[in-house]
């Protein structure tokens, strides 16, 4: 079974996804674009399970990939036992850079970091400082970064869809930083939910904060609340 190319907005750097978990995510995020999708082609969630026959997919080498896009594989509803699989099918492709994307960072501290393949970057995904009805049941951003501070190979921080943050821009750069991450990606609301969203002069200075500290990836998505960015020109 070979992997799928990657499509739509997501990273553009990236060129395959490899979906070995489906089913409806747990956290229950208002602007997820997973359950706008089955609305759209009257398909029903159900829980997670495992797709046992995508522990067989070849995966080459040289790719990077997008591991469980269309769900959370560290969310603690994943039984352990599946991701011990999963990583150990893509430790059996060492060729390859993996994209581990999660609002639980802290959990794949759980499980030893060889149990991953060597170019692996585990990503927290937040949205802002604070909690929003619309981010469900996720865990508070602070915990999330708790996490990804821990892990001790590659890691990023993706804000999308960046929600309005308390206080000033500093603040939630200084925890954004406390990951350490190598990239920060920054993006927008792309499913017209009519969330809280910065005004353009605090996405501005958040942009100007972080920059002399990490890479800023500013994605396509973002130009609806930030126009003109020298960045855009950049971000890859």
């Amino acid at each position: 079974m070979p992997l799928k190319k990657s499509a739509g907005n997501m990273y553009s750097w990236i060129t395959h996804t490899w979906g070995p978990v489906t089913g409806q995510c747990g956290h229950g995020c208002a602007y997820c674009y997973v359950p706008r999708i089955a609305r759209r082609f009257s398909l029903r969630q159900s829980a997670p399970r495992l797709i046992e026959r995508e522990l067989k997919t070849d995966l080459g080498s040289g790719n990077r990939v997008f591991v469980c896009s269309g769900c959370d594989l560290f969310h603690e509803d994943i039984p352990w036992d599946w991701i011990r699989q999963i990583t150990g099918h893509a430790s059996r492709y060492p060729g390859n850079t993996y994209l581990w994307h999660t609002k639980n960072p802290g959990r794949a501290l759980e499980f030893p970091q060889q149990m991953f393949p060597p170019d692996s970057i585990l990503c927290a995904a937040i949205e802002t400082n604070r909690h929003y009805p619309c981010m469900g049941k996720t865990l508070d951003p602070f915990e999330r970064i708790a996490g990804l501070s821990l892990w001790e190979q590659r890691k990023t921080v993706t804000v999308e869809p960046i929600l309005d943050f308390d206080g000033s821009a500093d603040g939630f750069a200084r925890l954004i930083l406390i990951g350490k991450p190598e990239q920060v990606n920054i993006g927008a609301d792309s499913g017209h939910n009519g969330l809280p969203e910065p005004p353009q002069e605090k996405v501005e200075e958040l942009i100007e904060l972080l920059a002399p500290h990490t890479k800023v990836h500013l994605k396509k998505n973002l130009r609806r609340l930030l126009p003109e960015h020298h960045l855009y020109e950049r971000a890859g």
